[in-house]
């Protein structure tokens, strides 16, 4: 039987061609088969990262609303944001201009922005090799409303509780009067930023549950609280801390269908930019009545910094590092398992310097972390592209999958420290996904045993 032009598998085929062919142009600039000065190869980056955005939206069965695109979309933006507002010459913000000319410039980042290329290329064909049609993809599932209902409100109330440890613990420590008060505080006090971290992610957790049981009649007032929270956050300066609970709660709700209009969507990430810009140039004093910047490239710019820190591993190895060959993706594992071994030996975290984390600090300051950072330092260029192609491929294979309440429930809660590993490392993810799984199993458990009842 012949494929037609617009089959979901002739389009499938039409993109990983494209993507093959886009290879070639990006390994041959890595491998200076052609010379490509740093303006160049910072518009080469740009194009790839916006053909790849434009194959997954057109290839992958839900488009922009799947899991792989959201994910793409979120980590392009702060790896490829400061790369794309370069090279179109849309920063206008002076201080972000003197914050990057310390090291954008450098060698090591043009090195780095190849890296970059490698993770868009690996992700992008993983994702469409892997992607496959979904069946009765727009025919809505029957759920059990009363047991969805349930779970609605148990992450409702969870939001509630966490909503009211956030503001109790910022107000009794000062954090939460403006960033720099934020960071002195976290800085000053480490057991205060161990809270404020698993305060985030119980608030995305309770977020996924909301969005992924939410039915017509269950009512607005959990969005509405996460809404104003957002609001307060924000303007705080926590960019990141909203954004991938918003990232993780779209991707639970696409599972379900298209939530809204793609214009309102975009409509909607302009307006996101133009307030992070607003509220980049006041964060740190507080004084939100002066400096602000209606332009969005700055802020693409600045949270496109996460280039930093590949910049900074980059570096790491020119100076002689050698690979770790995996030690950091092992060591979350291994102190694990030192808790309840005790012929292992568990060395404290601030001395273990395969906790990324922790060493990216210790060597650069609290510049946050990158997937692509950790890839290479484990296992160099080749590791850039081989744990982005497994990275596409497995949240290809989670898309592929039915929705279904259980399913999304223990899908988004595993979701939220991946997405939160964007700009941080791996040295967490595994036992917040423990955690979520814990949390998501005990609320669904309680939700079948009042229906028992």
């Amino acid at each position: 039987m012949l494929f037609t032009f617009n089959s979901n598998q002739t389009k499938k085929l039409i993109g990983i061609w494209i993507l093959l062919l886009n290879s070639i142009i990006v390994f041959a600039a890595y491998l200076d088969v052609y010379e490509s000065p740093r303006a160049e190869l910072e518009i080469l980056t740009t194009l790839n990262w916006l053909l790849i955005a434009v194959l997954l939206s057109n290839t992958l069965p839900k488009g922009t609303w799947s899991i792989c695109y959201i994910f793409y979309v979120s980590f392009g933006i702060f790896h490829g944001g400061l790369i794309l507002a370069n090279s179109i010459g849309g920063i206008s913000d002076e201080d972000i201009l003197y914050q990057i000319s310390f090291w954008f410039n450098k060698e090591a980042t043009s090195n780095a922005i190849h890296l970059i290329n490698l993770a868009f290329l690996g992700f992008g064909l993983g994702a469409i090799f892997f992607s496959k049609p979904i069946e009765n993809l727009d025919k809505p599932l029957l759920s059990d409303v009363d047991y969805d209902r349930r779970l609605f409100h148990f992450g409702g109330v969870f939001l509630v509780l966490i909503t009211l440890v956030f503001f109790l613990v910022g107000a009794s420590t000062g954090a939460i009067y403006s960033y720099g008060a934020y960071l002195a505080v976290v800085d000053s006090i480490p057991i205060v930023g161990i809270i404020f971290t698993y305060i985030y992610m119980f608030i995305g957790l309770s977020l996924v549950f909301i969005a992924v049981t939410y039915q017509k009649g269950f009512g607005y007032s959990y969005f509405v609280l996460f809404a104003l929270w957002s609001m307060f956050a924000f303007k705080l300066g926590l960019r990141g801390e909203v954004m991938f609970p918003c990232a993780v709660a779209a991707c639970m709700l696409g599972r379900k269908g298209k939530p809204i209009n793609g214009l309102v969507l975009l409509l909607g990430v302009c307006v996101f930019l133009i307030f992070a810009g607003i509220v980049k140039n006041a964060r740190i004093s507080g004084d939100y009545s002066a400096g602000a910047s209606f332009n969005p490239m700055n802020a693409v710019a600045e949270m496109g910094s996460s280039l930093r820190a590949v910049q900074e591993v980059v570096s790491w190895r020119v100076n002689g590092d050698e690979l770790m060959l995996g030690a950091s993706y092992w060591a979350p594992f291994e102190r694990q398992l030192a808790l309840v071994l005790p012929q292992m030996e568990r060395i404290p975290s601030a001395d273990d310097e395969r906790l990324l984390n922790v060493t990216v600090i210790k060597r650069a300051g609290p510049i946050g972390f990158s997937p692509v950072a950790e890839a290479y330092i484990n296992f160099g260029e080749s590791g850039v592209f081989a744990v982005f192609l497994l990275l596409g491929s497995l949240l290809a294979y989670l898309d592929n999958q039915t929705s279904k309440t259980r399913y999304d429930i223990l899908l988004g809660v595993s979701l939220v420290p991946v997405f939160i590993m964007i700009r941080n490392s791996f040295a967490h993810v595994p036992v917040q996904i423990i955690i979520g799984q814990f949390v998501a199993l005990t609320f669904m458990f309680l939700a079948k045993k009042k229906k028992a009842l």
